[in-house]
């Protein structure tokens, strides 16, 4: 009588070849991951823009600031007591700020908000991520420039 069944060669044949399919992914996998955070801070930053637009569109001004992004959570979440503010014109889910209510980009670093600015012609402001090094003024940094 013959017994059925699978042999060790076999299974560690298998074996090898799901490590092999799983070790030429992992790249690829990690690249797609960093693009889509890329990407997603790329899409804060814009909305954080629009909305910055529609609170000067109603106040006449940009909210103030030097670097911190407090000013921006304040500003565009509200309620500000001015008769002219119509927000609010953004929100924020607390997971999107920390504990200094500073608005957080994907790796979960600070984004800057500067405001006045002369660093740039282009833009009244400046909104910037430190990218994924989470290093500002390197190359990867994610700005509304």
């Amino acid at each position: 009588m013959k017994k059925s069944g699978f042999t060790l060669i076999e299974i560690l044949v298998v074996l090898v070849i799901i490590s092999l399919v799983v070790a030429i992914t992992m790249p690829a996998t990690k690249k797609a991951r960093n693009k889509a955070a890329i990407l997603k801070t790329r899409a804060i930053i814009s909305s954080i823009e629009a909305a910055l637009f529609m609170y000067q569109t109603d106040m006449g001004n940009y909210p103030e600031s030097t670097g911190s992004s407090k000013i921006l959570v304040e500003a565009l979440m509200g309620p500000i007591d001015d008769e002219n503010w119509k927000g609010p014109y953004m929100r924020f889910k607390q997971k999107d700020i920390d504990e200094n209510n500073n608005i957080l980009d994907t790796w979960g670093t600070t984004i800057k908000y500067i405001y006045p600015q002369d660093e740039k012609n282009n833009v009244p402001f400046i909104i910037i991520s430190s990218g994924p090094d989470k290093k500002f003024d390197t190359t990867d940094d994610i700005g509304n420039w």
